[in-house]
């Protein structure tokens, strides 16, 4: 006896729900920056700096990670810069949503404007990255 399938498709289920993500998945922030490549060393050792003060003074921002780019390939008006630019990217690690939605309303603008004549960067893009699957540690 054969089984029967079934004609009509379910709906398809999202992988991810803001109101139904769990208190211990990861929350990453991110945000990628560019500075003119003549001053990309001493924007590193400031950066580094900055970032492990913001986690000590922000509720919830557990860990930043801080990663070089090479030149953005795809990205067109990024692209067109040449060598000109130097390219960072940011991961907070973000204890919960609650945190991170404090952050954005009473210090991202703040945490964004600083330094900002000084280093003359720019902040390219930012992105809030949820953990859906790792194999790190298996």
């Amino acid at each position: 006896m054969s089984a029967q399938l079934s004609t009509s498709p379910s709906p398809p289920t999202p992988l991810l729900r803001r109101t139904s993500t769990s208190s211990t998945s990861p929350i990453i922030y991110e945000v990628n920056l560019s500075v003119p490549a003549a001053l990309a060393t001493g924007y590193a050792d400031y950066l580094t700096e900055f970032t492990r003060g913001i986690c000590s003074e922000v509720h919830g921002f557990t860990g930043v990670q801080i990663f070089t780019q090479p030149k953005p390939v795809g990205l067109h008006w990024l692209s067109e810069e040449g060598g000109a630019k130097a390219y960072f990217t940011v991961h907070y690690h973000v204890a919960s949503q609650m945190d991170l939605d404090t952050y954005l309303a009473t210090h991202q603008q703040r945490v964004s404007e600083a330094d900002k004549e000084r280093w003359q960067h720019l902040v390219t893009s930012r992105r809030i990255l949820r953990l859906f699957h790792s194999s790190i540690g298996e």
